[in-house]
């Protein structure tokens, strides 16, 4: 019988090939927790949008090539006899899962697909996560098409109120409760990232590459890959009062193209006044240097801000 196994990165792939050589492997690739996941437009024009953001972002080359290749791979998965989706419990995944099923919903496989999760890294959990794999739901289906409507919404409540209900995909509302610690905070309007990398420039993390594992110590499931980590960073070294100095013109994406990302890593970097000011209570980063930001489809401006409150886990404008 023919099988496709679906996951996420080049990594598990590679791990899953030799774990299952019969098998296809389709790389499902997409940073979606970080740049713009706009509602209201076809998955052909989400990923003109995807793709753009990672190549500017990131500077990835080719990237809308490979999502045009993984999307015709995608209407064909229905020709094979069996459909397993191998991803990890942390949010990267687990929209990537969501967005799977939504997609599948439209255009269902004539034998049911089945969901092997594991806590991350994949490649040394396969066996755990082949006894588990279960088959997928009618209720999976409903909730991962409602959830993803959610996360591209304009506004977080959907996001908010998934999180915090009980249902099918639970590892989802987990993440989701997860997502809503990077709106600002009203107390000094950094997200729980943006903090956490000041904290570890504050605390001797002196370059990009140190923040970055110091910060990664912080997470019990894996939030950001580096470049995501880096171009966080990036955004607190601008704005009319940036919280961080040192950090080289044009960013990790200027330093991918011109093969310079190992001297990007090494580079010095320290806290600015204002960096101080905010960690100590005494500033709030919105208020200083405005916001420009997308969280899914919620496209946080100086006209349309929202703050989440981790301590009473509620919502608000402005």
């Amino acid at each position: 019988m023919s099988r496709i196994l679906v996951t996420n990165g080049d990594h598990a792939a590679h791990a899953l090939a030799a774990h299952f050589p019969d098998a296809e492997i389709l790389i499902w690739r997409d940073v979606l927790v970080e740049g713009p996941v706009p509602g209201g437009v076809d998955d052909e024009a989400l990923a003109d949008v995807r793709a753009q953001h990672i190549e500017n972002a990131f500077g990835m080359n080719d990237v809308r090539a490979d999502f045009t290749r993984r999307n015709k791979a995608f209407e064909k998965i229905g020709d094979f006899g069996r459909v397993e989706l191998w991803f990890e419990t942390d949010l990267h995944d687990q929209l990537q899962i969501i967005e799977l099923l939504a997609r599948l919903s439209k255009n269902k496989p004539a034998a049911s697909p089945y969901l092997a999760l594991a806590a991350p890294p994949l490649p040394n959990h396969i066996d755990l996560a082949a006894q588990r794999m279960r088959e997928i739901s009618g209720d999976d289906y409903e909730a991962a098409a409602t959830m993803w409507s959610a996360f591209r919404a304009p506004a977080p409540g959907a996001v908010r109120e998934h999180a915090f209900t009980t249902g099918a995909l639970p590892e989802v509302r987990t993440c989701f409760a997860r997502l809503l610690e990077e709106y600002p905070s009203p107390r000094d309007g950094l997200g729980r990232v943006e903090r956490a990398a000041l904290l570890a420039i504050r605390d001797g993390a002196i370059t990009p590459g140190l923040a970055f594992r110091h910060y990664r110590q912080t997470e019990p499931l894996p939030f950001l890959g580096d470049l995501g980590f880096y171009y966080r960073l990036e955004k607190l070294g601008l704005g009319a009062s940036p919280l961080v100095h040192g950090l080289p013109e044009g960013g990790v994406a200027k330093a991918a193209r011109s093969n310079m990302a190992v001297e990007y890593t090494h580079t010095p970097v320290e806290l600015t006044e204002a960096g101080h000011a905010i960690l100590e209570g005494r500033a709030d980063h919105v208020k200083l240097n405005g916001i420009d930001r997308w969280i899914g489809g919620m496209h946080l401006t100086n006209e349309n801000v929202w703050r989440y409150d981790t301590q009473t886990k509620s919502l608000m404008r402005g």
